[in-house]
């Protein structure tokens, strides 16, 4: 049996842990948050209980995700400063197959959601948190003013 060497230090080994989990974290936070307060503007005036998403519902939850992948994207990449994009990746990869699921199961979509719903989200998700994590990696690249 081969060693691989001396393990990491605690502090190098849990900074991508607590990076993914801090990006998770700031995903939910906007998602939940988001959604639930355009969801509460839908419902207002209408009856729960006959309750039928309107059109602009589906686009917004989809932007509302879209921009919570890229702010948990960017909190990843910046927790992990002077690191690879890897973690940043699998925060990606994590909300990919989280979405993906839906799809894969053919679970049924609620009444009047559109078709193309549940693969945008499919698709808008981790591109969110890639685009998030090259923002993060190219602002903290430019040479701030106080080093000029």
């Amino acid at each position: 049996m081969t060693e691989s060497g001396p393990p990491l230090p605690a502090s190098r080994s849990l900074r991508p842990a607590l990076a993914l989990l801090a990006g998770l974290g700031v995903t939910v936070l906007i998602v939940f948050f988001g959604v639930t307060i355009s969801t509460l503007a839908a419902l207002r005036g209408v009856d729960p209980k006959s309750y039928i998403a309107p059109a602009w519902v589906y686009p917004t939850h989809m932007l509302i995700s879209f921009f919570g992948a890229m702010a948990g994207g960017f909190t990843t990449a910046r927790v992990t400063t002077g690191h690879s994009l890897f973690t940043t990746f699998v925060l990606a990869l994590i909300l990919l197959m989280s979405a993906l699921t839906p799809v894969l199961r053919h679970a049924p979509s609620a009444e009047g959601q559109p078709a193309w719903y549940a693969m945008s989200l499919v698709i808008a998700s981790p591109l969110g948190a890639l685009l998030g994590g090259i923002l993060e990696r190219r602002r903290s690249r430019r040479p701030s003013t106080s080093d000029v």
